[in-house]
């Protein structure tokens, strides 16, 4: 069987805006993001937050699958936006080969309040994560991208034993994907150690994680994480800062 190598990436694009996180009066610069994308070039990269508009009008993912020449993509919507009035915010799959079987679970919101920067009420948004798979050739890659709820913003910790039930959702479902070894995840977890709520999956030894302890945002936080199963080679890692509140972050596998 011949190997072939992978570049997968994960992405969280703000509603395609560039700036500070939360921004509300700004436009979204997907040409921007289509050229971090061509200059990259991965073979499948995941999306958080890509504004979707329920079919009125093309959505972000649609959109930078044409910008930068992906036949295949997905978007699926989890939570109105708090970017834009008139859009959801989607998870967004964008693929060099054909994808299939997708599916999207939704954690159970646990519907915390609290008060933003300016003194603005905030509710907890609903999130969640997407399942399915990727034809490489002959083979099948598994695929799980996903994004969880940022509860710091509402004075919580992930892993307080309240919240075990959602990670344990999470586990389950990687592992029972990941069986075969030839599996990824792609996640803006808005937690920085992996092993905290995941644990489960690296002590398997089904996964391993791309790069612990490295920041993906300006503040110095990291947020978003890439799991690669055991039947994955990795040969390269990158976390490119960006203009927008995410690095891009990237990694290539021999499959």
């Amino acid at each position: 069987m011949q190997r072939m190598v992978l570049k997968l990436a994960t992405w969280n694009i703000g509603g395609g805006m560039l700036g500070r996180s939360h921004q509300r009066a700004g436009s979204p610069s997907l040409d921007y993001y289509a050229s971090v994308l061509n200059t990259n070039l991965p073979d499948v990269v995941c999306l958080q937050e890509a504004h979707d508009y329920d079919g009125l009008r093309e959505g972000q993912t649609e959109r930078l699958a044409a910008l930068a020449s992906y036949p295949y993509f997905a978007s699926f919507p989890v939570s109105e936006s708090h970017l834009a009035a008139d859009a959801n915010l989607a998870l967004g799959v964008l693929s060099r080969f054909p994808i299939r079987d997708f599916t999207y679970r939704q954690f159970p919101n646990p519907k915390l309040e609290g008060v933003g920067p300016n003194d603005e009420s905030w509710q907890l948004h609903d999130k969640g994560y997407a399942v399915g798979f990727t034809e490489v050739g002959d083979r099948t890659l598994a695929l799980v991208t996903g994004h969880c709820f940022p509860l710091h913003r509402f004075g919580a910790s992930p892993v307080e034993p309240r919240f075990a039930p959602m990670w344990q959702m999470l586990a389950q479902d990687l592992l029972t994907v990941g069986g075969t070894g030839e599996a990824w995840a792609a996640m803006d977890l808005n937690h920085g150690r992996v092993a905290d709520l995941l644990g489960e999956v690296l002590r398997s030894g089904s996964y391993f994680s791309a790069f612990d302890g490295t920041p993906t945002t300006p503040k110095g936080a990291q947020w978003d994480h890439i799991l690669y199963g055991r039947a994955l080679r990795l040969l390269s890692t990158m976390v490119a800062p960006t203009a927008s509140d995410h690095s891009y972050c990237q990694i290539s596998v021999l499959m």
